[in-house]
């Protein structure tokens, strides 16, 4: 029998190990500035436009491809043209995806100029992906003090079902679980608030923004942003025993809480906002780097504030590798990796 939640003690993680992506990638094509709907029947010509892998796994991988992170991506593509595009920008990294006979996923991201986005997208493979494809590609994957993070549940509703089991296997063999629901498609209805009480105790971290910590909390964004640090420590204790909330605040930076410890970070110099697409996949992948690498939380932040910085004011976009970090940062994650038993945890941080 499968352990509670409980009677599971919280785990540090292992430099050593690899850094596990469960969720969608697919094609992002990105076309703007739209700032107004066309009429129907004609054709509207716009300046921008650029294709790039997406989906919150596929950008997540990116960004820790270019910063030479051990990882393991755990996707499904389609079999189709688009697929092997996929398959074509990760290298190794693509050889145990699975394949499913299906079209691939495309988002068509529409851009505006107050650097808002608006997504359509198609069902294509992701609507395929389930937990048992997840087991096949996580077989040889040494779990133990690895970090998983699961992105974009609610996008892959075959695997939705099974998410609470899937969490359970990572938790019970040693795994940190990280969750990133994005927004779900439905809104946070009664169904979504059962999904999460069952998946958010087998969370470690819980990497989400602003929009989406008021859904879960079922209250306004504007009563969130009132008082923030009362709203994050009403979302920690559902998580496992000391997990960690990480709050994505877009020009405010980002917050965390674990327990009733609340930390901020802002950007460190302003950032010319280009376009915010995967801003908060690439902070993720930031933040888990750091974290990983036994960084202080406080510190963690500011790498992913950085990471994601970086990424979103370039264009075509770039994801940013080591040396295109700021030198505080970069030497965070250049430094030494401690062991699993030295590692620093949040009560040794100042909470200044």
């Amino acid at each position: 029998m499968r352990k509670t939640a409980q009677a599971l003690k919280p785990r540090q993680p292992d430099p050593a190990r690899e850094i596990i992506s469960i969720g969608t990638i697919n094609v992002d094509q990105l076309l703007g500035p739209v700032d107004h709907w066309p009429d129907r029947g004609t054709e509207t010509v716009y300046p921008d436009y650029e294709m790039r892998v997406g989906g919150g796994g596929g950008i997540f991988g990116a960004a820790l491809m270019a910063l030479e992170a051990n990882q393991r991506m755990v996707v499904n593509i389609g079999d189709d043209e688009m697929g092997q595009w996929l398959k074509s920008q990760f290298g190794t990294l693509a050889d145990h995806w699975h394949q499913s006979k299906a079209v691939t996923s495309v988002t068509i991201g529409l851009t505006h100029s107050d650097k808002e986005r608006t997504f359509l997208s198609n069902e294509g493979h992701s609507s395929l992906f389930d937990a048992d494809m997840a087991r096949e590609m996580l077989k040889h994957a040494e779990l133990k003090g690895a970090i998983a993070l699961l992105v974009g549940n609610f996008l892959m509703p075959r695997l939705v079902p099974d998410c609470t089991r899937l969490l359970g296997e990572l938790r019970d063999a040693g795994a940190i679980v990280a969750l990133d629901t994005a927004w779900p498609t439905g809104g946070w209805t009664d169904a979504v608030q059962d999904h999460l009480q069952n998946w958010l105790p087998l969370v470690d971290i819980l990497l989400i923004n602003e929009v989406e910590a008021a859904g879960l909390l079922g209250i306004t964004i504007d009563d969130f942003t009132a008082n923030v640090d009362t709203q994050m420590r009403a979302i920690s204790p559902k998580l496992a025993p000391d997990g960690i909330v990480v709050v994505k605040r877009g020009s405010q930076g980002a917050s965390a809480c674990q327990n009733d410890h609340v930390l901020h970070a802002a950007p460190a110099a302003k950032i010319n906002v280009i376009d915010t697409v995967g801003a908060g996949d690439c902070f993720n992948a930031g933040f888990l780097l750091a974290f990983q690498r036994g960084v202080e939380l406080a510190n963690c932040l500011h790498v992913g504030i950085e990471v994601a910085g970086k990424a979103i004011a370039s264009h075509p976009r770039r994801y940013a590798a080591l040396h295109d970090l700021n030198s505080r940062i970069r030497a965070l994650l250049e430094q030494p990796h401690p062991t699993p038993s030295d590692q620093i945890t949040f009560d040794q941080v100042e909470n200044a």
